[in-house]
């Protein structure tokens, strides 16, 4: 029972090279293909705004500031510096998500040579396995939307530091658990799920057969074990709203990862978990009704008898590891980095508001996808007919899910689209609802975007962002009386909201009441300061309202150096210059405020 495993590490290391590049290059090739249709995206109304959009951090590369900085509960500073370094003016995302395709294609490699170490050198399983990572339709949220660009960022990082620690266990030279170490580090700076990363050296030192209890064994990964605690302990205080006692800052006071309660008994708790664990191997062979959102099943449906079998189904799971392990280890090894890479997203502690998401399938993938690529290369080994078959048979599924991850990635291409799959899939869940309408709302649908907030407010949604777009609706109708109660409302349900501060800003400056668009403003800072950089104009103009005509003029020259074609700040600007006896300056705002207006 022994001799797949045991193959793996008697065989020998003399594949020609040349059938190695080719089939590296060729899976590398279709990976970036399947990919290419994301280079035209557009940023996203879903923490693209926060993270890259409207964040003054990223924009003005402030480099130093990013390492201390938390971005929508995460503390990922590799991750918000590699975003920053996508930023030059004119903002655009192609190069965002350039770089996203380009770094999920590096971890396709990375998971192809992984996987020749693994299977000792065996093509078949490293092509395969890398080529389906690669064109996984989970996948897809990972690579196509901006904000996960911590995913394949640690991810890049953790397959380096397996692929290391590999080499430290074939030399035993300290020098490569330095490197090891180090990726490590890097990769828990990129995405706090790299914590799990010990099991991973654990489960690599089972797959050679190699005593775990050892004491050099043991030795070796303490400072992993105790980097993996102090990253853990981070995240926690993080996602519960704190700021690690002052050592990080906050950009969004009023995000809170951590769920107070969730209206599931304790027996329904210790369920859905098991629950997301059933999805997303489900997801691996059957990956249809792909979403950027899955609702919690009401408190009813969690009690179903359907919810009783997928703790079923991870029980089993576990027991194929602990079964497999005197045999082949194949299942153990496989089974074991899916069990230990997604154990930490099973919402064991909920965070956020859905049950499961295709990103968190990122990396445990690669476990499974090895296990099965090994079962078939062992059945390929058996004749060249059955290489023929087996090889034709995946030849059809990744054809299959290059079509299926095409079509996905055509999902993420707009709010529009992203948000209208979810309705379509989730027609009674309010988020959808919300999150198109907010989006319709940025982009000038005004009447689409109320009736969207509408029927999210009907399903019971009792956000304080609902509230702020139905303020931006009744502003942008000329209401701004009725965008005030709007944002007063949501204010009472999230009072450090900055967004919402802003916003109402912008009504008091349509009514003409500059002083309280002033105090707004300023409180907005204090709660969003990445996303100061948006409110010199506003600044300039409740300064225009009320005289101060050099301050407005200082405002509107720092938004300017922002966003250099507005034409209204070119006019205002004119006007606070004519005011102040410069009609030079006025005549040529005036003249570039006209030449913008005309195109």
């Amino acid at each position: 029972m022994r001799k797949m495993q045991e193959s793996t590490r008697d065989r020998g290391t003399g594949t020609p090279l040349a059938p190695l590049l080719g089939s590296l290059l060729i899976v590398l090739a279709i990976t970036f293909a399947a990919y290419a249709g994301a280079l035209s995206h557009g940023f996203l109304g879903w923490d693209d705004l926060e993270y890259v959009a409207r964040n003054s951090l990223v924009i003005e590369r402030d480099y130093g500031a990013l390492l201390r900085t938390i971005v929508s509960n995460n503390y990922h500073p590799l991750t918000m510096l590699s975003l920053a370094m996508n930023a030059a003016p004119p903002l655009s995302p192609r190069a965002f998500l350039l770089t996203n395709a380009l770094l999920h294609t590096i971890n396709t490699g990375l998971v192809f040579w992984l996987v020749l170490l693994l299977s000792g050198r065996r093509l078949f399983a490293a092509f395969w396995s890398a080529l389906f990572f690669g064109i996984h339709p989970m996948h897809v949220e990972s690579v196509a939307w901006i904000s996960e660009r911590k995913d394949v960022l640690y991810t890049a990082f953790f397959l380096g530091g397996a692929i290391a620690y590999w080499r430290y266990l074939d030399v035993r030279r300290w020098r490569w658990l330095g490197v090891t170490f180090l990726l490590f580090v890097l990769s828990c700076l990129s995405k706090g799920m790299a914590v799990v990363f010990p099991l991973v050296m654990v489960l690599l030192d089972l797959w050679r057969r190699r005593p775990v209890l050892e004491s050099r064994a043991l030795l070796e990964k303490a400072p992993f074990f105790a980097t993996s605690l102090l990253f853990g302990l981070i995240a926690i205080d993080v996602q519960a709203g704190g700021d690690v006692h002052g050592l990080l800052i906050r950009t969004s006071a009023h995000l809170k990862g951590l769920a107070d309660s969730l209206p599931f008994s304790a027996w329904e708790r210790a369920v859905l978990p098991a629950y997301g664990f059933a999805i997303y191997l489900w997801k691996l062979f059957i990956p249809t009704g792909l979403s950027a959102y899955y609702p919690y099943p009401s408190p009813a449906e969690a009690g179903g008898p359907i919810y009783l079998i997928p703790p079923v189904l991870l029980l089993a799971a576990v027991a194929l590891v602990v079964w497999d392990f005197r045999r082949t280890r194949v299942l153990t090894f496989g089974l074991g980095w899916f069990l230990v890479t997604i154990a930490p997203v099973l919402q064991w502690l909920p965070v956020g508001d859905a049950i499961v998401a295709d990103r968190y399938t990122y990396l445990s993938y690669v476990g499974p996808l090895f296990a099965l690529a090994m079962g078939g290369s062992s059945i390929a080994e058996k004749s060249r007919g059955w290489l023929a078959a087996t090889s034709a048979a995946l030849g059809l599924l990744a054809v299959l899910s290059f079509v299926q991850t095409t079509r996905q990635v055509e999902v993420w291409k707009d709010s529009d689209s992203l948000w209208g799959n979810v309705i379509r899939l989730y027609p009674r869940s309010d988020l959808g609802y919300l999150a198109r309408g907010n989006a319709r709302g940025a982009s000038g649908r005004i009447r689409e975007a109320q009736s969207d907030l509408l029927a999210a407010r009907s399903l019971g949604c009792k956000q304080g962002s609902l509230y702020d777009g139905l303020g931006n609706v009744y502003v942008a109708l000329g209401h701004p009386d009725s965008a005030l109660v709007m944002y007063n409302t949501g204010l009472a349900l999230q009072p450090n909201m900055g967004r919402l501060y802003f916003n109402r800003a912008i009504a008091y400056l349509r009514l003409a009441r500059p002083r309280d668009a002033l105090r707004d403003l300023e409180r907005a800072r204090e709660l969003a300061p990445t996303e100061a950089l948006l409110f010199h104009t506003a600044r300039g103009d409740a300064y225009l309202l009320l005289k101060e005509f050099r301050k407005a003029v200082a405002e509107y020259d720092r938004a300017l150096e922002i966003s250099p074609a507005n034409p209204n700040v070119f006019y205002n600007r004119a006007v606070c210059r004519w005011n102040l006896g410069d009609s030079t300056g006025a005549a040529v705002d005036l003249k570039v405020a006209r030449r913008l207006l005309a195109r």
